[in-house]
């Protein structure tokens, strides 16, 4: 729910991945030429050195391709829409694409069986654990499911941001993969949405670009009630942004379940006297402030923004405590 700038420190995770995808999945420029004169060969077409051209480009480009930058996406996207315009479903066309022993074609969507060669179910693999270094643990898109993984075993569903069945060339970018629960991949499907995960300085975009504001009834009192979790822009309106991506991934749905969370923090806030809150700051070494101590009960709640995607929910709690701040809560 939180984008992130690329830096030095970002590219030197993409990096990381692109040496270790180079050294762990073999013979990816191989395998896609061997896939592309089989298909062209083997399939009718109007024009068959599409098939072959497409193919070529992909060699000549990968793997630069697998840390290519958003910034730079549209040139790339312009040169390969260039030769599908000579075939146009090429990609989601079902292909035969081989031939088993007894004559009969094996058959697939040429999309598919691109991803396959550039062997994306190991590259997965690989970025798991890169994504968990990175701290992102929850999904992108609601900060409500974990995303964990471990060497081995990546435990959640990576979205092709850029979907795969038309850019399967950015089948294994690493800036096209982001972390997500299966929910949220299910809603967003095969389309494009505004939330890209990472952006470049020269793309000048906000980096929170949401916020929650939340209703609660009896909010100074003992007993607070959160009527209502509302997602709209980072000003407190609804925004373009916001409503794009409430409609895809269904967020204020998602977190109607959630509202005991919010009266929990206006409940804790208004338990806390000075006495309270300067044990508590002594005994963990925090500020001792009550929205310091607020956060530190809730689950350690980091305040820090680039943290969101740490721990679930840590963006409703953030923007929870805004909230009780600037209403003189805390």
């Amino acid at each position: 729910m939180r984008k992130i700038e690329i830096d030095n420190e970002i590219r030197h995770f993409a990096d990381d991945y692109k040496v270790k995808v180079e050294e762990q999945i073999q013979n990816v420029t191989d395998k896609l030429q061997k896939l592309a004169t089989f298909v062209s060969e083997n399939n009718h077409w109007t024009d068959r050195y599409a098939i072959t051209n497409y193919i070529d480009m992909m060699i000549a480009d990968y793997p630069n391709l697998l840390v290519l930058e958003p910034k730079d996406w549209q040139v790339y996207i312009s040169k390969y829409s260039m030769v599908l315009g000579r075939e146009p479903n090429m990609l989601i066309k079902e292909v035969n694409y081989r031939r088993k022993a007894d004559g009969i074609f094996y058959k697939g969507k040429f999309y598919e069986r691109i991803l396959e060669c550039l062997g994306y179910e190991e590259a997965r693999l690989i970025l798991g654990p890169i994504h968990q270094d990175m701290g992102l643990k929850t999904c992108v898109y609601c900060n409500v499911n974990p995303t964990l993984a471990v060497e081995g075993d990546v435990m959640y569903q990576m979205d092709h941001f850029m979907p795969q069945s038309k850019f399967p060339f950015l089948g294994t970018c690493f800036y096209n993969l982001q972390p997500s629960c299966g929910i949220c991949n299910g809603h967003k499907g095969k389309n494009i949405c505004d939330f890209g995960l990472y952006v470049n300085v020269e793309q000048n975009k906000n980096l929170n670009p949401f916020r929650f504001v939340t209703k609660v009834n009896n909010m100074n009192g003992a007993f607070p009630v959160c009527e209502e979790i509302l997602f709209k822009g980072n000003n407190k309106i609804l925004t373009n942004e916001s409503k794009a991506h409430e409609k895809m991934f269904h967020i204020n749905n998602m977190y109607a379940g959630y509202k005991n969370k919010v009266s929990r923090l206006y409940s804790d806030a208004y338990k806390m006297n000075p006495a309270m809150i300067s044990a508590f700051a002594a005994s963990y070494e925090i500020p001792a402030t009550k929205k310091n101590v607020l956060a530190y009960m809730s689950e350690h709640l980091s305040l820090d923004e680039k943290d969101i995607h740490e721990n679930s929910l840590t963006k409703l709690k953030q923007d929870t405590i805004k909230q009780m701040e600037e209403g003189g809560a805390l």
